[in-house]
């Protein structure tokens, strides 16, 4: 019986793909180091043990992720009750019945009088009218009388067991269960695309707040030397050796360093509120997480990052994953759709026992069975079903589009990832070396205001210069930051532990 039903159910359609993901491309052109990406804890590449406390604490207290916990759990629950269906269903009961009717219609037919024939009650064609015909309800309470009618009542109590099944002839339930599997599964990589999310913005805040405590210091050091600066003009100016020009600059240049020191003081906070929110908890308790003996930095590495195999990102990306497996779920519903359109066969049995008083309720004898058999085929529907059936190949049609779509986004957001950390690497590097310059010449000039054969005022530019050239530093830096964490974004994978978010999911049934 079970190979007959395997050989009778309705298959699932093959995955029909759109075309353009039929080929992946052996590589990726933008990569530029050989190797498997390992996406497992990527955030501790960065080498900065406070950014894996707040990473890892985000993915521990974040709200939205307990509530994608919530969600996956109900997608589970609806799973369960879709492979339920699959299973002999067993109901036990309790039943007590009292019936008090008139000796008309059905009462005269149980009771054995015919209504409207003469008869007397009591008589010889009444039950127990002669002693010896058993009355309903064991003839304890006889018939009464209430003017010209006769009445008869009656009491059962009755327990018993009820079994229904519905044979899969066709996998109707079969395929609404895998549909229903393949949905938790790609709610589970939806939490898992989600906990990516939430790690990229916790990284994203902090480099952030980095660059703008780093800014915010730079400015106020600029503008400590901008006073200076305009205090030596000023001196110039009244000896008359600087023009007034010279003099209106700088003070303007002074105003523009110390508007920006507020400026990047509300960013700061700003930076902290995203991060508070990420962390499940309030702004003024983020520096539990940032307190440190030295000033915050972005540690960075200019190592390329290995990109592995473009078809190993089907399997890493958790988008992709969720992709898949709603693709396989609406090729299930496709099925169940057509098998619904099949007879169905139901088969039901109950039995218990029952009694006339409760002291007899339990009394072997007292045994009764119903068994039932059922097959039902639809004729006339109005088209419904074969609406539904229709419904269903346009779903699969949308989710082929939607996978696709994913791959194809994937795969541009890789090669993209990669060239700019590629040029964000190179343009640190330039900068750092244009700093360096600009560091020497600072010595530079402050030597030859030792030796008297310079002056203060062009050591003090020399040290802007380093200043804005430091400015661009952290500005390139906190940029790579951001370029590096676009690959491992766009490069996906566990992000939790080694084993994959679905290990130790249900099988279908």
């Amino acid at each position: 019986m079970a190979g007959l039903l395997a050989a009778c159910a309705t298959p699932a359609p093959d995955r029909d793909l759109p075309a353009a993901i039929s080929s992946i491309p052996p590589t990726f052109s933008q990569g530029m180091s050989a190797g498997e990406y390992r996406p497992v804890r990527w955030w501790r590449s960065y080498q900065d043990p406070t950014l894996d406390v707040l990473v890892e604490t985000a993915l521990d207290n974040n709200l939205d992720i307990g509530e994608a916990i919530a969600r996956v759990d109900e997608v589970r629950g609806r799973y369960v009750r879709e492979r339920a269906a699959q299973f002999p269903q067993l109901n036990a009961g309790l039943q007590a019945n009292y019936s008090d009717r008139p000796a008309t219609g059905i009462g005269a037919a149980l009771g054995g009088q015919q209504p409207g024939g003469g008869g007397q009650p009591g008589g010889q064609d009444m039950p127990g009218g002669d002693g010896q015909t058993p009355m309903p309800g064991g003839g304890d309470q006889p018939p009464t009388s209430s003017g010209d009618t006769q009445r008869f009542s009656f009491s059962t109590f009755t327990a018993q067991l009820e079994l229904s099944y519905e044979a899969d002839l066709w996998g109707r339930l079969r395929n609404q269960s895998r549909a229903a599997l393949e949905n938790y599964e790609a709610s589970l990589w939806d939490l898992e695309a989600l906990r990516l999310s939430i790690a990229s913005e916790t990284m994203r805040s902090y480099f952030d707040l980095v660059e703008s405590e780093q800014l915010r210091d730079l400015s106020a050091a600029q503008a400590d030397i901008l006073r200076e600066r305009v205090s030596l003009a000023e001196q110039a100016f009244l000896r008359g050796v600087a023009t007034s020009f010279e003099l209106i600059s700088l003070r303007e240049n002074l105003r523009e360093a110390e508007a920006v020191v507020p400026q990047l003081d509300a960013r700061l906070y700003a930076a902290k509120t995203r991060l508070a929110v990420l962390l499940g908890t309030f702004p003024e308790r983020t520096d539990d997480y940032l307190e440190r003996t030295e000033p915050l930095e972005i540690t960075l590495t200019l190592d390329a990052v290995p990109a592995g195999l473009p078809a190993q990102l089907l399997e890493q990306r958790p988008d992709i994953r969720a992709g898949r497996n709603r693709l396989d779920a609406a090729r299930y519903g496709v099925a169940a759709a057509e098998a619904a359109r099949l007879p169905r066969l139901s088969l039901s049995a109950t039995g218990g026992l029952e009694s006339e008083d409760p002291s007899g309720l339990f009394d072997p004898q007292n045994w009764f069975i119903n068994l039932l058999g059922a097959l039902t085929a639809p004729i006339l529907d109005g088209g419904r079903l074969a609406a539904n059936v229709d419904i269903s190949e346009a779903q699969q049609r949308q989710q082929a589009m939607a996978y696709g779509q994913t791959v194809l986004t994937a795969f541009s957001e890789v090669e993209e990832a990669l060239k700019r950390h590629q040029e964000s690497v190179e343009r640190v590097r330039l900068l750092a070396a244009d700093l360096g310059s600009a560091r020497d010449a600072a010595d530079l000039q402050l030597r030859r205001f030792e030796r008297g054969t310079g002056g203060y005022s062009d050591y003090l530019d020399a040290r802007l210069n380093v200043l804005n050239s430091q400015r661009s530093v952290v500005e390139a830096e906190r940029a790579l930051a951001e370029a590096r964490l676009a690959v491992h974004r766009a490069l996906g994978g566990s992000w939790t532990g080694e084993a994959a978010p679905n290990d130790g999911a249900v099988n279908a049934g």
